[in-house]
């Protein structure tokens, strides 16, 4: 019997994969069905065109990945600014060395698509701003419960912090170090110390261990 949502499934996922190792523009649709194992009719009957997969990649894969990633672990914490720390260190320390040579998949597609597509630039900037707008929320949390100071803009804070989260894969990529990652997280930790009361500061004080260097991070 015919399973029109998984068909569907797995041309996304052979689309994302082949993507991001080889950039949108690179790919062809005879890559996608030969790597999905289903047919250009049945490619065409779920997408248009190429650019109809790209747009579903960003409304659908990456909007997924950004809030399993970088939002949805957040709700495990009563001080949120605790769960953002760990967060990042779990991502980083979780990193493999081709993902961080192949770098942040939204980042890669923003960067090649937004300045020559308009759609694709509102629907990845939509991503970004839906993640701007989530980790301002948590923020905000963290306000009310006290854990961070009241003078504290969350908006500013928020559009700051997703920077630095998405900003680091590009940097770790450019420069082909996944042991750039310490100091992202360093300067991360910094700013939220900066940001923080202090309260409940020390539920989360302990020494982690990288899983690539065995140096020591606290």
């Amino acid at each position: 019997m015919r399973d029109p949502e998984r068909t569907r499934s797995k041309i996304l996922s052979a689309g994302y994969d082949i993507v991001y190792r080889q950039g949108f523009r690179a790919t062809s649709v005879s890559e996608i069905v030969t790597k999905a194992g289903v047919t250009e009719g049945a490619f065409f009957h779920y997408f248009h065109t190429k650019n109809d997969l790209g747009y579903a990649l960003a409304d659908e894969v990456l909007r997924d990945m950004m809030l399993e990633r970088w939002v949805k672990p957040l709700s495990a914490y009563g001080n949120p600014i605790q769960g953002m720390l760990a967060r990042f260190r779990k991502l980083m320390e979780a990193t493999t060395d081709e993902e961080a040579s192949l770098g942040c998949p939204l980042n890669n597609l923003t960067q090649e698509m937004s300045p020559v597509d308009p759609v694709f630039r509102d629907k990845l900037s939509g991503v970004v701003l839906e993640w701007v707008r989530e980790t301002e929320k948590y923020l905000k949390k963290a306000q009310a419960g006290g854990y961070m100071k009241p003078e504290v803009d969350a908006r500013a804070a928020a559009e700051f912090l997703v920077m630095m989260e998405e900003g680091s894969a590009a940097i770790v990529k450019a420069l082909g170090d996944i042991k750039a990652y310490r100091s992202m997280y360093d300067g991360y930790r910094r700013y939220l110390d900066a940001i923080s009361t202090g309260r409940g500061k020390g539920d989360d004080k302990r020494r982690i261990q990288t899983s690539r260097s065995g140096e020591t991070i606290t």
